[in-house]
């Protein structure tokens, strides 16, 4: 055989062998979601310090603390003689001002008087009726009312005390509906909205999680933490979940636009930054990335990279830009 032949064989052969043998998988592009587990604690719905619209001496109180209150039952009763007092004499005010009206409207048909006169008894007659109003609301606020179905955390005050108007007189909040606040961190804040479902895990009541949905998104947050408070509700139905219980919300969130990922083996990590070698025409190209979240043993990455390119996911280590590759397989 000539030996010129004998030269080609053995010069394809050293080629060949300095060619790095590896592994690629194929760069994706596919909407990408991921879950996102945040702790936070519960907080009720709505939270009041009921106040006392009138003033007097507490003469009854049918409530304790950590009882439930159905919506308008008495929490306290008040006592107060010059409101007593008050209402006899705007009673018989208004009695009085009806009846000289009266007597002037029949006068006024006979046109024994003028309708001067009687425009100001009409007069009269509303001023009475007005202060009648009043008093009658002060009385009536003597009963100091719950202004929703709840909880009293605390009652404040005792038989025989002295309750002035607007004083606090009882914390009540609400139990049938459940708040958790949780700190998102501001990437995932665009990607929720009202409405937006949530899984909520309460480790001291354990069973399965509660379906909850996203009720509030502040819009100012934590500079330090660069994160925006979320409030997620859940129904409480049963009662069971209590004030500053710890819980775990997860959310499943979908990114707008397709991601861009590659196999986890690809990315390559070095004193430069992140990498991943791309297997082009028999070369190994070096293409700087930043990685983010992870999926499905995939990472989604930025780059200039694109679906249908072949990342090396074995062999890559001691790769070095331009050095000649030949493909094994594809990981599947």
């Amino acid at each position: 055989m000539h030996p010129f032949f004998w030269l080609i064989i053995l010069t394809s052969t050293t080629f060949a062998q300095q060619a790095t043998p590896i592994i690629v998988a194929e760069v994706r592009s596919q909407p990408f979601s991921n879950d996102l587990i945040l702790v936070g604690n519960t907080q009720p719905r709505r939270s009041t310090l009921v106040a006392s619209e009138s003033e007097g001496i507490v003469y009854h109180r049918p409530i304790e603390s950590g009882q439930s209150v159905e919506k308008e039952a008495i929490l306290y009763q008040l006592s107060n003689e010059y409101l007593s007092a008050s209402l006899a004499e705007a009673q018989a005010d208004f009695s009085l001002q009806k009846e000289t009206y009266a007597r002037s409207a029949q006068l006024f048909n006979t046109q024994a008087i003028s309708e001067q006169v009687l425009l100001k008894d009409e007069y009269e007659l509303d001023r009475a009726r007005a202060k009648l109003k009043g008093v009658e609301t002060q009385v009536s606020n003597l009963r100091i009312r719950a202004p929703f179905s709840g909880h009293i955390v605390q009652m404040h005050t005792e038989i025989g005390a002295w309750v002035g108007r607007g004083q606090s007189v009882a914390h009540l909040v609400s139990t049938d509906t459940m708040r958790v606040i949780v700190n998102v961190p501001e990437e995932y804040v665009p990607l929720l909205s009202l409405g937006t479902v949530a899984s909520v895990e309460i480790t001291a009541l354990g069973g399965p999680p509660h379906a909850g949905r996203v009720v509030a998104i502040l819009a100012e947050g934590y500079a330090e933490s660069h994160t925006f408070p979320v409030a997620v509700e859940i129904d409480n139905q049963k009662g069971l979940i209590r004030s500053n219980m710890s819980a775990e919300v997860h959310f499943t969130v979908q990114r707008p636009v397709a991601a861009v990922l590659v196999h986890k083996d690809a990315l390559v990590r070095s004193a430069d930054g992140e990498m991943v070698f791309l297997a082009v025409e028999g070369k190994a190209v070096s293409t700087p990335v930043r990685s983010g979240l992870a999926y499905s043993g995939f990472v989604a990455v930025e780059g200039n990279l694109k679906a249908g390119d072949l990342a090396v996911v074995r062999g890559n280590e001691r790769l070095r830009n331009g050095q000649n590759v030949r493909i094994l397989r594809k990981h599947q």
